[in-house]
């Protein structure tokens, strides 16, 4: 009997570690679960947060089109007023160089003009001096 009460006393001691042991190991695998339960959480709650991230990539990409096709009607804008501009103040200062061309070419036509009559008045001056010298000399 003792022996019988020694060998129970020592699968006992051998035993209740072991039972220990897959009490742990259960509680590690049970851990483990968990764990691998957090994890395709997190990978689903991954996923969902990379689709958003992706999603607002997209609308801040078709904002920035938007921005760049604004961008565009207003640089076209602005060359049509610069057009404008420079239509309203090229224009008038064309009609006044070509006016002021012509008020030149006819200011100087008249000028020769006046200065053939000068030379014809002078001449005709001179031949009626000579004309008056020369009823004088014969009266």
């Amino acid at each position: 009997m003792k022996k019988i009460l020694l060998f129970s006393i020592l699968f006992c001691i051998i035993a209740v570690p072991l039972c220990a042991e897959t009490q742990e190991i259960s509680e590690i695998k049970a851990d483990i679960a968990a764990i691998k339960t957090d994890l395709a959480v997190l990978k689903t709650e991954f996923k969902a947060f990379k689709e958003s991230v992706n999603e607002r990539f997209d609308r801040i990409e078709k904002d920035f089109g938007r921005i760049e096709n604004n961008f565009d009607r207003i640089e076209n804008n602005f060359d049509r007023q610069n057009n404008i501009i420079i239509a309203c103040i090229g224009i008038p200062l064309a009609i006044l160089a070509i006016g002021a061309t012509i008020w030149g070419i006819l200011a100087h036509k008249r000028s020769r003009k006046d200065q053939t009559l000068e030379k014809q008045i002078e001449t005709l001056i001179q031949e009626i001096e000579t004309l008056k010298q020369k009823q004088m000399v014969q009266p």
